[in-house]
């Protein structure tokens, strides 16, 4: 269910707030925004380690109010390579404060053998290619939520909402699909329509298009490198990618991701760039939503964004933060503005 906010005209609400309340046009603008002068107070970059079932060391980031109020949990879910989860690109976004419609909390949860600061570029080191895995990343983030469950956080409603790109997204998938009390999920930048392998084998290193009459042995010779580290996952080599070892790449090839969103009755929004191609083709995307189309499942919303690549970096600035602020509203179940998402020049399908 979609959440509605304000209910009066800016100016009627404004002058109403100022009013009643005796506060300043401006404190009335900020309560408006859900930034009252009676701040909540908020906890931020609670660093809680855990253990594995192997006994290795698992961290979480946990941002959340300090209210009697039980809000919903958001988990951000980012992509791959060997980079940190205070990193800024992703340590300020969604972040919870008086700045956002709702109360919430928020969780990210650190890859193994990272700095959690780490950004681009960065070394991977040992501890991280022997673990990092999609198989992995789900269970880390199923142990994290039992955890949660387990310590007592009486903040926390029980609801759990999800955001993930890239990596992420694929890691998204399956946390909306086996965790129960999941509510709402964004899903970007991930295909799913199209395996990995595919990817390789139809648009990045065998096209039939370009490759014409040698594409058998093209595909050949690639499938004889699948099959290489299907038998020998070993985390000392990588292939594609200093940050993607042999263990990773059978965890992600052969996952088609329709097959679980099939039977998927979260509402979920799947988000992609137009211009996607060399991390994740908008092909598989659009593979996805015409396979969920002819299964009959109408939980998903489809967002393309015009101009954007595989992230939102290079969108026009206020494109960009508008386009954000709808996928976080969206994820909240806040209504992000008539007639669908706000003007960052999305084409949005709702099915």
């Amino acid at each position: 269910m979609v959440r509605k906010t304000q209910t009066l005209s800016g100016a009627i609400l404004l002058g109403l707030l100022a009013a009643s309340v005796n506060i300043s046009a401006a404190d009335a603008q900020n309560v408006e925004r859900g930034e009252a002068s009676a701040q909540t107070k908020y906890i931020y970059e609670q660093r809680v380690a855990i253990k594995t079932i192997d006994e290795r060391e698992l961290v979480y980031f946990l941002d959340r109010p300090e209210t009697d109020e039980k809000v919903p949990l958001l988990i951000m879910v980012d992509g791959s390579s060997c980079i940190g989860q205070l990193r800024p690109t992703i340590r300020y976004s969604y972040r919870p404060g008086n700045n956002r419609p709702i109360k919430y909390a928020r969780v990210m949860v650190e890859k193994p053998g990272v700095a959690h600061d780490a950004g681009y570029p960065s070394e991977c080191s040992e501890e991280f290619l022997k673990h990092y895995t999609m198989d992995q990343r789900v269970i880390d983030h199923l142990r994290v939520l039992q955890h949660l469950r387990r310590s007592g956080a009486d903040w926390w409603n029980g609801e759990v909402m999800i955001w993930g790109w890239s990596d992420g997204g694929d890691i998204a998938v399956q946390l909306t699909a086996y965790y129960p009390n999941v509510t709402r999920a964004v899903l970007g930048a991930m295909g799913g329509g199209y395996t990995m392998a595919e990817h390789f084998q139809d648009f990045w290193i065998c096209p039939e298009e370009r490759l014409k009459e040698k594409r058998e042995d093209c595909l050949a010779s690639l499938n004889e490198q699948f099959q290489q580290m299907v038998d020998n996952p070993t985390w000392t080599k990588t292939w594609s990618g200093k940050d993607n070892s042999w263990k990773v790449w059978p965890t992600r090839l052969f996952a088609r991701h329709s097959q679980v969103l099939k039977d998927n009755q979260v509402p979920i929004l799947i988000v992609h760039g137009e211009k996607d191609y060399d991390s994740t083709p908008v092909q598989s995307a659009r593979k996805l939503v015409e396979l969920l189309k002819e299964s009959g499942n109408s939980s998903y919303t489809y967002w393309e964004v015009p101009g954007m690549g595989h992230g939102a970096g290079k969108l026009p600035a206020a494109q960009k933060e508008a386009f954000k602020t709808a996928m976080l509203h969206w994820v909240l179940g806040v209504d992000p503005g008539p007639g669908g998402p706000p003007d960052f020049g999305a084409q949005l399908v709702s099915e």
